[in-house]
């Protein structure tokens, strides 16, 4: 079965993705908003997203990677920084950020990637728009402006969800400390 759906908030992704695996459709692939699931025993699996560090290709990643396949879970898809891991429900419990800490660093590191796309939609309004202002005119221009803010805009929404989310976990973390 193909799903498409597109996410801004990685919890709800992996919610969704558990939901679909305990109606029996377990992962098996995944592309940009396209989900690719195959039949299987219903809540066979547990699955976890994750944002590795850098592009997903250094030491670091890949030390990462072998280490939570040796705990018990298979790695299901990576493509580029993203990783989806699976872990059989009869293995036990199965969490990738277990602390403050560590699920405010994924935030951190999701956060940069969606300012990094916001600041690219800005760029590309920018630089179109005032193209469309000097000599000659193209509408190819107004077009890519209209492109790069409508990035800029929508990325707005997932950035200010990971503000609030990480301004909870500070609270929460400010709780705990002595």
């Amino acid at each position: 079965m193909r799903k498409f759906k597109l996410f801004f908030d990685e919890t709800k992704e992996e919610q969704w993705v558990n939901d679909m695996s305990q109606q029996g459709w377990h992962l098996k692939n995944h592309r940009i908003f396209l989900y690719i699931f195959e039949k299987g025993e219903p809540g066979q699996y547990v699955y976890r997203c994750d944002m590795l560090e850098g592009f997903g290709y250094s030491k670091v990643a890949k030390d990462y990677i072998d280490f939570v396949e040796g705990t018990g879970a298979e790695l299901v898809y990576k493509k580029l920084h993203w990783v989806y891991f699976r872990q059989h429900r009869n293995v036990g419990p199965f969490e990738l950020y277990s602390d403050t800490s560590s699920k405010l660093m994924l935030i951190n590191r999701v956060l940069m990637l969606y300012i990094a796309l916001a600041l690219i939609g800005l760029l590309l309004a920018i630089i179109n728009g005032g193209a469309s202002l000097y000599g000659e005119v193209l509408h190819l221009n107004d077009f890519f402006a209209g492109v790069g803010t409508g990035i800029f805009a929508v990325m707005l929404i997932p950035i200010t969800m990971l503000l609030i989310r990480r301004r909870n976990l500070k609270k929460k973390m400010a709780l705990y400390e002595v």
